[in-house]
């Protein structure tokens, strides 16, 4: 009887029957459980309804709680409970919007990996998982943006409609080049032999964009990253339809110190880059206030890369990041997975920021769990490793993965 009560309410609050003095947020919980996801898992379904502050049935997640805020004009203090749907009002005002939130059984899982394509998802969560790193990705500018002004997301939500039916959040690395874009310096085009120099098949443009200088026009790359975080924020403007996991993370570039012949992610200097982070931050927290700008991963910790980065937060980047980032590919300090040393050095810098580990490569088995402790023991938290099945690399063979990965969700600690 609980729900004709809920309607009855929220109707006289919209004609004006009951007045609040001022105004707060409305806080839904919407939970609701599915099975859990296996290899055999199917297509995302693109038609899947977006979640609707009128309805007060369970979204669909799988395994999930998702947290929706709104704000709903003329409303006094309530409080009623219907078809597992909380709904809590104080003193609301404005008009509705949603908020929906990565779920916190999520954001507690500080196990991730990096993902080739889409259809590779559902292994995250077979292993119990919780985080993608797709690497290279989709969140390239120039091939969304292919042309100026015109905007392609078919690619992007295919990822994002596969993630939530997994239920796996993303942290969405954006590479900041287009083309088109790239006109105003020379030397930006990477050799053909580099790993992600772009090919095209089957109408699919895969890689990264051969062109890697830093943007020429900023305010044309701030509004296609804008666009971007609005269309995934999950706010309930503009957002992709169907939404019902949203992006909150977006990494700055991958590794921008790296610069060599068969690998090179950025073609520029520190104050390039710091530039892209500054304008990053400021486009994405525009559009999406609660997002998080996660550092573009250090390749290491020699000297070589950790003089570039040293660079970077004397000069001020701890203020254009929110998270700090580190990867481990077989070299270092295993025991922490890199993270001890670097922490220590951005430290000196005053960037008292928390660390993930965005790629763990091992090449054997040895010392998986005791890394990952390490790693968390000595200040991150979250670790994401390169591959399913540890010492392989490529393609996964779908539903295999190593066994040692399968007891570490259970490692993670409480924030």
């Amino acid at each position: 009887m609980k729900k004709p009560f809920v309607i009855l309410v929220i109707g006289l609050l919209f004609l004006g029957c009951i007045s609040p003095p001022t105004s707060s947020e409305i806080n839904l919980t919407v939970n609701n459980s599915l099975s859990a996801p296996n290899a055999s898992s199917a297509a995302p379904n693109a038609s899947s309804p977006a979640p609707n502050a009128s309805n007060t049935s369970p979204v669909q997640t799988a395994n999930a709680s998702i947290g929706i805020h709104a704000n709903i004009s003329n409303t006094s203090n309530i409080s009623s409970t219907a078809n597992n749907t909380t709904v809590v009002a104080q003193n609301a005002s404005s008009s509705v919007s949603l908020q929906l939130a990565i779920p916190a059984s999520i954001e507690s899982n500080c196990v991730g990996f990096l993902v080739g394509d889409s259809s590779e998802l559902y292994m995250v969560s077979l292993i119990g998982g919780a985080w993608a790193r797709p690497h290279p990705g989709p969140f390239s500018w120039g091939f969304i943006e292919k042309t100026p002004g015109t905007y392609d997301f078919s690619e992007t939500d295919t990822w994002v409609k596969a993630a939530q039916q997994n239920n796996v959040a993303m942290l969405a690395t954006i590479w900041p080049f287009a083309d088109w874009d790239q006109t105003c310096k020379q030397g930006c085009e990477v050799d053909s032999s580099d790993q992600f120099y772009p090919s095209t098949k089957g109408g699919f443009t895969s890689g990264i964009p051969a062109k890697r200088c830093a943007p020429c026009n900023m305010t044309a790359y701030k509004k296609f990253i804008a666009r971007l975080a609005e269309r995934y924020d999950g706010d309930g403007i503009d957002d992709m339809p169907g939404l019902k996991l949203p992006i909150k993370y977006y990494e700055v570039l991958n590794e921008p110190e790296m610069n060599e012949q068969t690998l090179s992610f950025f073609k520029g200097s520190t104050n390039d880059y710091l530039e892209l982070l500054k304008s990053s931050h400021e486009a994405i927290k525009n559009a999406c206030n609660g997002c998080t700008i996660v550092q573009g991963g250090a390749a290491g910790t020699d000297f070589k890369f950790l003089s570039f980065w040293e660079t970077m937060y004397s000069s001020g980047a701890s203020q254009y990041v929110d998270i700090a980032n580190i990867h481990y590919i077989g070299t270092g300090d295993r025991d922490t997975l890199n993270v001890k040393k670097f922490k220590q050095t951005i430290n000196n810098y005053g960037a008292n920021k928390s660390i993930w580990v965005t790629e763990a490569q091992y090449s054997s088995k040895d010392s998986i769990t005791s890394s990952f402790e390490g790693a968390l023991n000595a200040g991150a938290s979250k670790v994401f490793f390169v591959s399913f099945k540890i010492g392989e690399m490529g393609p996964p063979v779908p539903g295999e993965y190593s066994s040692e990965y399968a007891t570490l969700p259970g490692k993670c600690k409480s924030s």
